[in-house]
């Protein structure tokens, strides 16, 4: 629907994103108004398109998607225009001064003959070109926008395209605007594709079908986590994704490899198209890779010794395949130590720190996220950081600083959530020389990111790899340990055992079973003495009755409820002071700062999976400040409200990384690309204290069952495979060939 008026009060704008909450006069009586407005001030009429809605605190107001701007006509509003500041060079003074001069006339004036302007008071010739020049930017600006909502496109993406391509914005999106998927932050296809459809463009344009190839990769890498895809999935599925014929979407696509815009290359077992910029990070990393190993120091050293005065001194007796994996770490330039839980990983962690430090090497600790980081620095009593703060990782991308990290060997905890750009970014920091020990689970969840690399350095049989699989006796007496376990054997747990720390509850209906799940959270909590904040809920999936959407707003409702304070809305959820939330992509450019006593950082970086708490609200000011858990404080606006997420419930995806006292699983009938046995075990393998899970028996047996693991489709085996090929031509192979 539409409404008109003049603005009468304009409450608060965010000057960055135009995000406006603004009063309307309309015949006398006040209409709050919120959205992405262009430049509007007091005085203006316009007409908004958009509906009514009620905010939960503020009550009735429009939410506008359009808005039309009117130049003001009257003497009165052509004043306040002007005097209002929007206009560089013109004040409230003198506004009345040019009103007073040329009248109805003042705009065509400015626009048509701005020379006349200096025959005001106070107006010289170079001021009277810079009001006509400030006048002339607002006006292509206002114009700009109001053009592009013809095409349908919202006043906040208007605002960005035309920062980026300023007075050629109209002409642009007419011609090609399939160009804003490449130019324009926030622009994928099927927006542009909605667009170009308005703007009358063919669906069998060159421009479309090229920008539906890329958008099929594209969609690969960030979806399905593949870094190449076959060559005739693509064309398929572009081709079902435009309704146009295979034929000339391989021609286009063919156009495309010989632009360089996208390459074409084999595995093992298929043609596959691959992004140049995924093509150069993977093979890169397999170059670094192969430059850690082979530059490793081939002097032979003797480890036994040092790992029997670990044993003797922690009154231990580490299995032989634990030793080896000791062995391998200290002696290799590249290992890999994988391993479930209660397999030893931690000890072994620790035992390559102390023979490191008998043998006078600087080790580094990180680990993907935070919270991982954090356990891995309680766990070994030393520092530990996140592979982006460790190694200065910021920007748009994955780039680092380029200074070489100063030690002498890295230890990456929780390896199997390291995504192939991140994994080339930590090597772009490691000289020759420097030792590299990964350390995870190859039974987790592949990386949320792009890539398969743990598994792709396992099974490329170029990196020293050991295998932790027996459970040692502390941890076998958990029947948590035991039965992940035994999960993933394939075999049930054990389910029926109420006296250890693993529960089931048997709930059918998904609505029952997301109501016990809410109950169970308190009940976890005070069952092993800890505070609710430290049960998390992990779901198989965001939505549904029992997806983490739902249990988030039952969980909200009972261990945070509305008390009139202020409160911010966006698309899902509505978020109070106090609310626990989760951070759900990589924002390398959010400032942060921890401020605690003595201790003041600041910096940039809040990365996906980072768990806070909303301690502010600001209506005034629009905007939420978040503390996370490792004491960075980092304020919200608007356009980045949709980078949180309530997290009293959590997918298991993003709780890869993390562990939680106690964890609460709502198990529902799913199809099988869901439910699987490496989500239930992943999910139980976040448990240190409790694990609870709710729903039916036989779904459980349904995951337990069910082996399916999502084929993800990347170069980096074959590129560590090539790497070492070319390492031994340029180098030699080191062996007798006589």
């Amino acid at each position: 629907m539409n409404i008109r008026g003049d603005i009468d009060e304009i409450r608060f704008r965010n000057e960055e994103n135009g995000f406006t909450i603004l009063v309307l006069d309309i015949d006398g009586e006040p209409v709050i108004s919120a959205g992405v407005f262009p430049l509007v001030v007091e005085g203006q009429t316009v007409t908004l398109t958009g509906e009514y809605v009620v905010h939960p605190k503020y009550g009735r107001q429009f939410k506008a998607s359009r808005c039309e701007i009117e130049k003001p006509d009257g003497i009165d509003g052509i004043v306040r225009y002007l005097g209002s500041g929007l206009i560089k060079g013109i004040g409230p003074a003198l506004a009345l001064r040019l009103v007073s001069t040329f009248g109805k006339d003042t705009f065509s004036v400015i626009e048509n003959a701005p020379g006349r302007l200096a025959t005001v008071r106070g107006i010289s010739k170079q001021k009277a070109a810079e009001i006509a020049k400030a006048y002339g930017e607002i006006k292509e600006m206002q114009d700009a926008v109001m053009a592009l909502q013809a095409f349908d496109i919202p006043l906040g993406t208007a605002l960005k395209i035309y920062k980026v391509y300023g007075k050629a914005t109209a002409d642009t999106v007419r011609q090609n605007p399939y160009r804003l998927i490449e130019d324009v932050d926030g622009i994928g296809f099927i927006t542009a594709d909605k667009i170009a459809q308005r703007a009358g463009i063919g669906r069998d344009s060159e421009f479309r079908v090229a920008a539906g190839v890329i958008y099929i990769l594209k969609e690969s890498v960030s979806k399905s986590g593949n870094t190449c895809y076959p060559r005739e999935e693509t064309v398929a599925e572009a081709a079902n994704l435009l309704g146009v014929d295979e034929e000339l979407v391989r021609s286009v696509a063919d156009g495309l490899v010989l632009e360089r815009r996208i390459k074409l290359t084999e595995t093992s077992d298929t043609e596959v198209y691959v992004l140049p910029g995924v093509y150069r990070t993977e093979k890169n990393a397999a170059v670094l890779l192969e430059r850690l190993i082979e530059a490793a120091d081939s002097t032979v050293y003797d480890v036994t010794g040092d790992i029997e005065a670990y044993e003797k001194i922690n009154n231990i007796t580490l299995a032989p395949n634990q030793r080896e994996a000791v062995r391998a770490a200290i002696t290799s330039g590249v290992a890999l130590v994988t391993g479930g839980p209660g397999t030893g990983k931690t000890t072994i962690i620790k035992c390559i720190l102390d023979v490191f430090d008998h043998i006078g090497k600087k080790v580094t600790l990180m680990a993907p996220t935070g919270r991982a980081a954090k356990r891995m620095s309680e766990a070994t009593g030393r520092e530990a950081s996140t592979v982006h703060r460790a190694c200065k990782i910021g920007g748009a991308a994955a780039v680092s600083d380029g200074e070489p990290l100063a030690c002498d060997a890295v230890i990456v905890d929780e390896f199997s959530m390291v995504d192939i750009f991140l994994f080339e970014a930590l090597l772009k920091k490691l000289q020759p020389g420097t030792r590299l020990v990964l350390v995870g689970d190859k039974d987790q969840l592949p990386s949320v990111g792009a890539g398969n690399v743990l598994a792709d350095v396992m099974n490329s049989g170029e990196i020293e790899c050991v295998t932790l699989d027996r459970i040692y006796r502390q941890a076998g007496e958990s029947l948590i340990v035991t039965n992940a376990h035994a999960v993933n054997r394939g075999e049930m747990p054990e389910l029926n055992d109420k006296t250890r720390d693993f529960f089931y509850l048997s709930v059918s209906e998904p609505e029952r079973i997301a109501a016990k799940t809410a109950d169970m959270v308190e009940r976890a909590a005070g069952f092993i003495g800890v505070t609710p904040d430290r049960v998390q809920v992990l779901c198989p999936r965001k939505n549904g009755a029992a997806g983490s959407i739902s249990i988030n707003k039952l969980l909200q409702n009972r261990l945070n409820p509305s008390n009139g304070g202020a409160t911010i809305e966006d698309e899902d959820y509505v978020y109070r002071e106090g609310d626990k939330v989760m951070h759900v992509v990589n924002n390398y450019d959010l400032e942060w700062k921890i401020a605690s006593g003595y201790n003041y950082r600041e910096g940039t970086g809040v990365y996906n999976g980072d768990i806070g708490v909303i301690r502010e609200i600001n209506r005034s000011r629009g905007d939420m400040t978040v503390e996370f858990e490792d004491g960075r404080v980092a304020v919200y606006t608007p356009d980045i409200y949709n980078q949180l997420v309530l997290a009293y419930a959590i997918t298991v995806h993003k709780s890869q990384g993390s562990e939680f006292d106690a964890v609460v699983m709502p198990v529902t009938s799913g199809g099988p690309m869901i439910m699987t046995r490496n989500l239930l075990y992943t999910a139980i393998t976040r448990a240190k204290k409790m694990v609870v899970l709710i729903g039916e028996r036989y779904n459980i047996k349904k995951m337990v069952d069910n082996n399916y693991v999502a084929k993800r489709y990347s170069l980096l085996t074959g590129f560590l495979k090539q790497a070492k090929r070319d390492s031994r031509l340029l180098f030699g192979s080191g062996e007798d060939e006589n």
